[in-house]
């Protein structure tokens, strides 16, 4: 074909973002056969570990079709490669994907594999960031024997920074591949989520790169191969590619700035831990097996063990509400003194339920009942009373007058003598 008609073709509604010229072929080839020799060299041990600067890219190219600027999966043949030459050496290969796009090539290339653990952290937007569709959804964990071999880090907005990407490996993929144990480690290295790329519109410095570098170097005995994927902004890619070559020479990664991950990360996160629970003994919380909760909510076991301690310390008892239906949650939660309704003056209370204090065990991040306490707020600050008489009354009732409770251990201050005789004469008799 001539160069014009390659041109033509490029701009065909089949061609998903493919531009073609006399050369495309070539350096197709010639960037497939860089990730495959740099990836030979790692595993043989003639480097340490390497770098591929290679175009163009290729995790979004399936086998039958190119797409996203992709001709062939260059990651995919190597790794591939690699399990072919080497053996039992290299039956187990990692490839993590930072590219702010979702590598769709990568991932329905070995889809039902379980020797090629594939992780992706990108853009997703509900489906509606490049490339479109549901295939980047965290649902999709694999199929038949690689079942839970695909884990998918969807971000649901841009602008994810430093912090976003630390909390996703610290919390899921440095454990899921410490779980996996490779035997090597490929980096889809896409450079679009970088800091100044407009288009990626993420903001992930060249020190967070270093740093995710830095953690998958623990892996593999420190056999990773680093493969250039996207990227739009020339000087975000050099900077970035930078960091990660001198990690990989063994500087050590400069300090981050930024650690604090977002509240949509942490959700997302939160989210892929549950679905990835049901493949990965490191993940926790689990989700559940038959899709809902069984159980009781921990509020209504607290709200009536509550309910329950002031009948027996005061006698409270519970008051009807007229009201045609009722939460379970209000089910003997608004209760009264016995003498009630012969009272001329009654005191309200509002009562917050107590927060839960726990110790969550270290390695699985578990509460367990044995380690978790009631605290009440009231007993973590002081009481300052307002009035002498009613309010004063009020938090006596309640076991929360400070002055009260000194008198109760016996103090005789002229102020603890002076709020008591306040009680007496408000009608409270203790």
């Amino acid at each position: 074909m001539s160069n014009d008609d390659l041109l033509d073709l490029s701009e065909s509604a089949a061609m998903d973002s493919i531009y073609f010229n006399k050369l495309s072929y070539y350096s197709g080839k010639l960037s497939a056969g860089g990730a495959i020799e740099t990836c030979k060299a790692v595993m043989e041990r003639r480097v340490k570990n390497a770098i591929a600067v290679i175009r163009p890219p290729g995790h979004h190219a399936e086998v039958h079709q190119t797409m996203g600027f992709c001709l062939f999966n260059n990651t995919c043949i190597a790794s591939r490669v690699c399990q072919n030459i080497f053996g039992p050496a290299c039956r187990k290969v990692l490839i993590l994907d930072w590219d702010v796009h979702h590598g769709n090539g990568c991932q329905k290339a070995f889809y039902d594999d379980p020797n090629i653990l594939y992780i992706s952290l990108h853009v997703h937007q509900g489906g509606k960031f490049y490339p479109s569709g549901p295939e980047g959804g965290m649902d999709r964990c694999g199929e038949g024997a690689g079942e839970g071999y695909n884990v998918n880090i969807p971000w649901e907005t841009k602008g994810m920074g430093d912090g976003d990407y630390m909390y996703a490996f610290q919390h899921v993929v440095m454990p899921i591949a410490n779980s996996f144990e490779p035997d090597f480690v490929i980096v889809s290295a896409g450079f679009d989520a970088a800091a100044g790329d407009e288009l990626g519109g993420c903001n992930v410095t060249p020190p967070c790169y270093a740093h995710m570098t830095h953690m998958l170097m623990s892996l593999a005995h420190g056999k990773v191969a680093v493969c250039l994927e996207g990227g739009y902004n020339f000087r975000a890619i050099s900077r970035s590619a930078l960091a990660v070559t001198r990690t990989l020479m063994g500087e050590p990664p400069d300090r981050l700035e930024g650690t604090s991950a977002t509240t949509s990360a942490i959700k997302t996160i939160e989210e892929v831990k549950k679905v990835q629970s049901r493949y990965w003994k490191c993940m926790y919380p689990k989700a559940p097996t038959s899709g809902i909760y069984s159980g009781e909510r921990l509020h209504d076991v607290i709200r009536r063990y509550q309910a329950q301690h002031l009948f027996d310390k005061y006698k409270l008892t519970e008051l009807y509400i007229l009201r045609d239906r009722i939460s379970k949650s209000f089910e003997q939660q608004v209760l009264g003194s016995i003498s009630h309704d012969r009272r001329k003056h009654l005191i309200v209370f509002f009562h917050d339920p107590p927060d839960l204090l726990s110790t969550s065990d270290p390695t699985t991040a578990q509460q367990k009942p044995h380690n978790t306490w009631l605290v009440s707020l009231h007993d973590m600050r002081p009481f300052v009373c307002l009035t002498p008489d009613l309010l004063t009354t009020a938090r006596c009732l309640a076991g929360l007058h400070r002055t009260c409770r000194e008198r109760q251990r016996g103090c005789h201050r002229r102020e603890c003598t002076r709020n008591d005789h306040n009680h007496r004469r408000s009608g409270y008799r203790p």
